[in-house]
């Protein structure tokens, strides 16, 4: 990494110590990082606006974070990678933002490790989640309930074309981009067919993908 261009992390948790935690964890990398913190929506909202930062590491907790409000916020900074942080006590709350920018899941029981390569896969662009998390989406998979008994739903081209890009893993913009569309008229795409399959998040929607085969699963 240049040394002279530092990446910006904002560190998102109520928890003062918890803030502290992570700061020590990054301490071997601190001349590489400039940080700034918020410990709710009211701190948390300027501070993505005016630090625009090139991460997002979020404890989310609907007491302290308005998901709407961040989720808001997040489409105005598109660029922003969003790091989601959960206990395993708050693991229902971890898919609550997962139509936003998020890069990757981790848990507060998860290993000085993951913090580190969760920061280098999102700055590649990549995806990361932890063992945990891996748990907590494959059970909230099981749970599901099969969209094989939904109706048709006549998707058009496009639509089956931007379903089947959500279910590996790109963003909006990547999507915008390979489609030579706007940001704001993917997430319109995707509001639709929300809508219209009658769905409430993005595990639901790769569900949806895997089980209709828009998508397969590799050998």
């Amino acid at each position: 990494m240049n040394s002279t261009v530092k990446t910006r992390i904002i560190l998102a948790d109520a928890q003062p110590v918890y803030r502290e935690g992570i700061k020590s964890l990054l301490a071997d990398h601190q001349s590489n990082y400039r940080i700034e913190e918020a410990g709710n929506s009211e701190e948390l909202r300027p501070a993505l606006l005016s630090f625009q930062p090139d991460i997002l590491i979020l404890d989310y907790d609907p007491v302290y974070f308005d998901a709407d409000e961040l989720v808001g916020t997040l489409s105005v900074i598109p660029e922003c990678k969003v790091i989601l942080l959960s206990s395993q006590q708050k693991k229902v709350d971890m898919f609550r933002l997962l139509d936003s920018n998020i890069y990757c899941v981790l848990t507060k029981e998860c290993k000085k490790r993951d913090i580190h390569q969760a920061i280098s896969c999102t700055l590649r662009g990549e995806k990361f989640f932890c063992t945990f998390a891996l748990d907590l989406l494959l059970a909230d998979r099981r749970k599901t309930p099969s969209v094989r008994s939904l109706p048709p739903e006549g998707l058009s081209v496009r639509e089956t074309d931007i379903v089947r890009q959500i279910a590996s893993g790109k963003s909006n913009k990547e999507i915008a981009g390979s489609m030579h569309l706007s940001q704001h008229t993917i997430h319109t795409h995707r509001r639709n067919i929300m809508r219209k399959l009658q769905l409430h998040s993005a595990i639901e929607l790769c569900n949806y993908a895997l089980e209709t085969g828009i998508v397969k699963l590799e050998s």
